[in-house]
């Protein structure tokens, strides 16, 4: 895949396998950017790069290598899914209802928590709460990553502006991890709501809106980046020190956790965060052993979280699904390692900057490897209903808890992540998730879905013990291999909607009119990615709702060449 690159982020125009590409630096004065396009138009094997009317410069690396394969995915999502080699045969089972709410579901993060910084970042907030969690945003514009899903290409691929947003989030979520690490959600705006013994306690303060530090923050920034190279291999945003420095910065911070009972804490030299020069503490009315969390193996291999994806304290600190996310993500870093950003090191001739890639990939690999034993020692125990399956946490001494929470990552999860996994342990487990075994797994009959099954979470579970995730339904309709699964899965969303179409946090199962939080992005951008893995009439810009606007553009760069945009 040949990918023109472009200084602050600004490709114009890619067309996709082409072989040959012309310098547009030539024709400048010749052409017009009208007449550049047109000649782009009629012939599909050229490449524009640049246009003076564009902010940016061509920057090329003829000789750098694409990404050895596309994202790994758990189910090829249109293809191996269709019922015939008819590409729209299982929109005659899916609703006209469920490709409206596809459009309207999939531009949801942008027309409503999407702030396109000046200053080349991208702010996204999760719905009613007007605050940045760094694994919330990343899985909001996940699906305009995924490869092949219009005209055999991703939607970043085919709209400058979706890129500009994308690689805009990269840079502000490697800014905020430089910021603070440990940090699992910020503000677009310096915080000065809470008191000064709140500040102490909490470690909110400045930018940072919650501390409370989760694995999967880091995880969903490298998911994000892997998915971005694979689509813009030669992208200079992933060029940048501050996204390199970002990945450092966490994969320092997961090898000091895991030695977290032996009071550890990250010494690297990046690390200049005011918090980071001491071991993490928490509110002692949440985490136990004043502040510390339970007691953990520091032998076990596995890098502690004291918080879930849930945002409630861990009962033990090794949480096994995002212990296996780790593993996953460390690869792919390796895969961009050894290739991107080698070869670019290799281009400036930098010793320095190479001697420090080696020492990453040393650190990455030796961590994976540590993670992985641990998770094969200590994540599979014995059910005496469901045999070998995999723990939801365990502290690395031979305790574990069994529950899966609609959260991800979560167990459920494990093959959409990408993730290593043994398939009959898995099956096993899942299994175990939709059985009165797993603690939040709940039941109930309504009037719009009849009986309907789901999983809750421990955030709501005290105080709504019979309440669904529509989270734990879309992930059990993207990991299954079964076309009529997944569009039930479908109908019975939006039946449990209230007549909203909007996928709730939660929503009763007796009551699907009693649900929390009506404006919660994360599972609507998930309920667009079930959907699109079904059809391919959903994205379309041709169709009513099919093109999307963006709640505030504060970037002044034109953008040409934006598909799905309803303004220029």
């Amino acid at each position: 895949m040949d990918a023109a690159t472009v200084p602050n982020s600004r490709r114009t125009l890619k067309q996709n396998g082409s072989r040959y590409q012309i310098c547009i630096g030539s024709l400048i004065g010749i052409w017009s950017i009208t007449s550049i396009y047109l000649l782009a138009l009629l012939d599909p094997g050229i490449n524009i790069l640049h246009h003076p009317h564009l902010k940016g410069s061509i920057t090329s690396r003829q000789n750098r290598k694409p990404p050895s394969k596309l994202p790994r995915y758990p189910i090829d999502h249109r293809g191996a899914l269709h019922l015939s080699s008819n590409s729209t045969s299982n929109n005659k089972t899916l609703s006209d209802e469920a490709i409206s709410q596809c459009h309207k579901a999939l531009w949801h993060t942008l027309e409503t928590t999407t702030h396109v910084l000046p200053n080349d970042e991208t702010f996204v907030m999760t719905g009613d709460i007007h605050d940045m969690w760094l694994r919330d945003s990343a899985a909001q514009i996940h699906p305009l990553l995924i490869p092949n899903v219009y005209q055999g290409k991703s939607l970043v691929q085919l709209d400058t502006k979706l890129e500009r947003v994308v690689s805009g989030l990269i840079l502000k979520t490697a800014r905020l991890i430089r910021h603070d690490p440990y940090a699992n959600a910020f503000k677009i705006h310096n915080n000065t709501v809470h008191s000064k013994w709140e500040q102490e306690a909490l470690g909110r303060m400045g930018y940072i809106a919650t501390r409370n530090y989760e694995l999967d923050s880091g995880c969903y920034f490298m998911m994000m980046l892997y998915f971005f190279y694979q689509n813009f291999p030669t992208h200079t945003v992933l060029l940048r020190r501050e996204v390199r420095e970002a990945v450092t910065i966490m994969i320092d911070l997961w090898i000091a956790e895991q030695k977290h009972e032996l009071d550890a804490y990250p010494t690297g030299e990046l690390f200049d965060c005011l918090q980071c020069n001491r071991p993490y503490r928490y509110n002692p009315r949440e985490l136990k052993n004043n502040g510390k969390g339970t007691k953990t193996n520091a032998t076990a291999g596995l890098t502690w979280s004291p918080f879930r994806p849930s945002d409630e304290p861990a009962l033990y600190g090794y949480s096994i699904p995002s212990n296996m996310f780790v593993v996953s993500v460390l690869d792919y870093m390796m895969e961009m390692a050894a290739s991107l950003w080698k070869q670019d090191n290799d281009s400036h001739d930098a010793n320095e900057d190479t001697s420090s890639l080696q020492l990453l990939l040393q650190k990455a690999k030796k961590l994976k490897d540590e993670i992985q034993d641990g998770i094969d020692r200590y994540g599979i125990i014995h059910h005496e209903t469901h045999g070998n399956m995999y723990a939801y946490e365990v502290d690395g001494f031979g305790n574990y808890f069994l529950e899966d929470d609609a959260n991800i990552p979560s167990l459920l999860s494990i093959p959409y992540l990408g993730i290593k996994y043994d398939k009959q342990v898995y099956a096993n487990t899942q299994r175990f998730i939709f059985s009165k075994d797993n603690p939040q797994y709940v039941t109930g009959h309504n009037e719009y879905n009849g009986d309907i099954e789901g999983i809750g979470s421990s955030h709501t579970h005290n105080l709504l013990p019979d309440d669904i995730w529509p989270m734990s339904l879309l992930m059990k309709g993207l990991v299954s291999d079964n076309v009529t699964e997944k569009i039930y899965l479908v109908h019975q969303l939006l039946k449990a909607s209230a007549g909203t179409g909007w996928m709730h946090e939660s929503f009763n199962a007796n009551d699907p009119k009693r649900f929390t939080r009506s404006w919660f992005c994360w599972p609507d951008s998930l309920f667009a990615e079930l959907v699109m893995s079904l059809t391919d009439d959903c994205p379309r810009p041709d169709v009513e709702g099919g093109r999307y606007s963006i709640m505030q553009w504060s970037d002044n760069i034109t953008y040409a060449g934006s598909v799905f945009s309803a303004v220029g």
